[in-house]
């Protein structure tokens, strides 16, 4: 990383400058010992600083990192006061972003911040919250039929349009040969409530749905029949995205959050059931049991991570399924709206706070597998 490099140099200066002057101090060691007690003194300052952010959130999907930060007091260690807002698409939570009613959009996906981007919107996306965990489902008693993606032509298939796995399986198709156009026929549905009910009556095939759905989808007599962690193991959902143009106040709030999403992250990995525990409100009118389907299912990965390297995948897929014109996307840099300095500087931190712990040396080597 930028910042530890930067101070492995210093570090490495100061010995060479010891050792030329016999351990005298130097006016250019003066001069840093003052900087590094200015930095000491605003790093105080900014600890001491109550931040508040509002964070919109799908409210079919839940929040599971953020309920675990509040739940584990991750926020209220960094002096962050959170509100959470749901929304019942992304599409609404992100026009809501876009018009400063909330801070941060967590749960939105990532094709369609990606889409606000290639419209024009001045969006940045500084971390993950969600891969995987969404299932392509048929009839129980058709489960059997599908062995490969051949095994979908001339079907006919629900899905959402600019949903995550609607981009994944169309690209997935294209790449094996099928012309979504012609040897499938996709039929566009408004909610993934009504893509499995149409599965169920026999007005589709197949259905591309989402996460949260598996109570439900069970329950209709379907099943899933691949996930799209089996098209993609890295399959990028929901990017915490905010606005571009981003105040000093802003980005040390943001720093902050991405810091907890970080420990909320370990919470869940190694403590499935306080996640659990800490979403119980998140779903209040839901049984326990469903709940946990929604927050703990296998093939749900919650990672804080940005995963610039598969995010700019998803645009790619965009792209090439015609949801973003090549003409369009040539006139958009959108390496310059993947921003990695807040979760670099919160890893950073946790780090140097914890120089013995092994778990985020892990973390920062995936950080590097899949952004740098």
């Amino acid at each position: 990383m930028k910042k530890r490099n930067w101070l492995i140099g210093i570090g490495l200066s100061a010995i060479l400058v010891l050792s030329a002057c016999g351990g005298k101090e130097t006016a250019n060691e003066a001069a840093s010992k003052q900087n590094a007690s200015s930095s000491e003194k605003a790093e105080e300052k900014d600890n001491e600083k109550t931040y508040e952010l509002k964070v919109g959130y799908g409210s079919i999907y839940g929040a599971p990192l953020a309920d675990i930060a509040i739940d584990q007091g991750f926020f209220e260690e960094e002096n962050l006061k959170v509100e959470m807002v749901p929304f019942q698409s992304s599409a609404d939570g992100l026009n809501a972003l876009q018009a400063g009613k909330i801070d941060i959009g967590l749960t939105f996906g990532s094709t369609a911040p990606l889409n606000f981007i290639a419209q024009g919107s001045n969006f940045e996306l500084i971390g993950g919250h969600m891969e995987g965990g969404h299932p392509i489902v048929v009839k129980e008693e058709h489960k059997d039929e599908y062995k490969t993606l051949q095994d979908f032509k001339g079907k006919t298939i629900g899905s959402i349009p600019l949903h995550t796995n609607d981009v994944y399986f169309k690209s997935e198709l294209q790449k094996a040969g099928i012309d979504i156009h012609k040897d499938v026929k996709f039929v566009e549905f408004k909610t993934l409530s009504a893509i499995l009910e149409a599965v169920k009556t026999g007005k589709i095939d197949v259905g591309v749905s989402g996460t949260a759905h598996l109570t439900k989808t069970l329950k209709l007599g379907l099943a899933p029949i691949l996930w799209i962690n089996d098209l993609d193991k890295n399959a990028a959902c929901c990017r915490v995205t905010v606005r571009g143009e981003i105040s000093d106040d802003q980005a040390i709030a943001y720093k902050k959050f991405m810091k907890a999403l970080i420990k909320a992250e370990r919470v869940k990995l190694e403590s499935p059931e306080k996640n659990l525990e800490a979403s119980l409100d998140r779903f209040k009118n839901l049984p326990k049991e469903q709940i946990n389907e929604i927050v703990n299912e296998p093939h749900l990965i919650n990672s804080a991570d940005p995963n610039k390297k598969e995010t700019l995948e998803v645009w790619e897929r965009m792209i090439k399924i015609g949801y973003v014109k090549e003409e369009d996307a040539k006139k958009i840099d959108v390496n310059s709206h993947l921003n990695l300095t807040f979760y670099e500087q919160a890893l950073d931190e946790l780090i140097k706070e914890n120089p013995n712990d092994e778990y985020y040396k892990k973390v920062l080597e995936r950080f590097k597998k899949q952004n740098l």
